[in-house]
This record gives C-alpha cells, structure tokens and sequence, in this order.
C-alpha cells in the first residue's frame, strides 16, 4: 500500500511538472499571438519591445538550473520556484548531467524527496527565524553522481535504518526509503547525518 501511494506521488509530481509546462507553451502562444497583431497593425516599435521583454523572460525561465538533462533541469526548476515562492534562499552548485543514466522515474524519485524534505523543514526554520537556506550539490565527479543536499532543522532528528526517527517515535522520511532503493538498485551510497542546527544527505552513485 505504501509502494502504491509513493507511485501515485511520483506521478503527481510529473504531472505537475508537464502541466506547468503545457501552461508556459498556451501563454507563449498567446504572446505571439499578440507580436503579431501588433505588427499587422504597424505597432513595430510594440512589437519589438514586446518581443525583447518576452526573449529577456524566457531566457531568464530556461537558464535558472540548466544541468543538460531535461528530467533533472524539469524537476530542479519546480523546486527552485517552489524555494523561491516560500522564500527559502538556495546555494546550488550542478554540474553537467547528460550522461546520467537513471531512469525518468527514478530522477524525480532521488530529487524531489530530499528537496521535498529540505523544502519542509526550511519552512519550520523559516517560521521561527525568518531565514532559511538550502545548500545542493548536483555534479557527476570521476564518473559519480554526488547528489548532496544540506538545509536547516528546527530540531535535532534521530536517524534509523537510513531514514528519520522523530522525538515522538513516529517515523518521517518515508521518501528517504525509496531513494534508499534507488541508491542500492545501483550499487550507491546513501548518508544522512543531523545535528542541532542542520540535516545532511549525500548520495552517491
């Protein structure tokens, strides 16, 4: 039951991927759509500045993560805006990832849970402190994936069997188990390590 509900957020989180795109693509359109009425009309100066602000925004939407891999850039930008809309700062360090050889499933599977997990816990910190930042290192390194993310915690957590125990007994990370699958399937490390201020995971494959 577990696997199945992890599927269906897997899911989820690519169809939200494609959806934001599929929206970017009509809004476009109907930029364009515009630039030409503009132009039929004899608005050229219009046009033109229309058209520099429209390229500036795209340049600006296509070069915000770039890593050379669709999947990877798809995936990092959500969670780059997601960052950027609760106000949770990021320091990232990627590298070029053409070469990467997980499957589609399996990406978002190692990116969105530990940026959804650093995601949530900045938001706890961002709440008492009113400042939050996550540190990621993306880069391949002597033919490895390093795969690092670092963010603030409120608390420090205990960890168990390569996920999160809380205070309380009951358990969270459960996302941290399926990127645990993900890391063994390929003969990879996976190390998480927590103290007062910070939680660390690091991924290696």
């Amino acid at each position: 039951e577990q696997n199945q509900k992890n599927r269906i957020a897997d899911y989820q989180d690519r169809e939200e991927i494609y959806e934001r795109q599929r929206r970017k693509m009509h809004d476009y359109k109907n930029q364009l759509s515009t630039i030409q009425t503009l132009i039929k009309n004899g608005h050229t100066d219009e046009a033109l500045s229309f058209t520099q602000k429209l390229t500036e925004s795209i340049a600006v939407e296509m070069s915000a993560i770039n890593t050379n891999h669709p999947v990877v850039n798809a995936v990092l930008n959500q969670k780059y805006r997601s960052m950027q809309e609760k106000h949770i700062a990021v320091i990232l360090k990627v590298g070029d990832l053409q070469e990467i050889c997980l499957e589609e499933e399996e990406i978002v599977i190692l990116l969105s849970n530990l940026l959804d997990n650093a995601i949530r816990e900045s938001e706890k910190v961002l709440k008492n402190t009113g400042k939050a930042v996550i540190h990621l290192k993306l880069e391949c390194e002597d033919h490895k994936l390093i795969f690092a993310v670092r963010n603030p915690v409120t608390e420090k957590v205990e960890i168990e069997n390569d996920t999160i125990k809380s205070k309380r007994g009951d358990h969270h990370g459960i996302g941290l188990l399926n990127v645990k699958a993900v890391v063994d399937k390929y003969g990879g490390d996976m190390v998480l390590s927590c103290d007062e201020n910070e939680f660390k995971a690091v991924v290696i494959l």
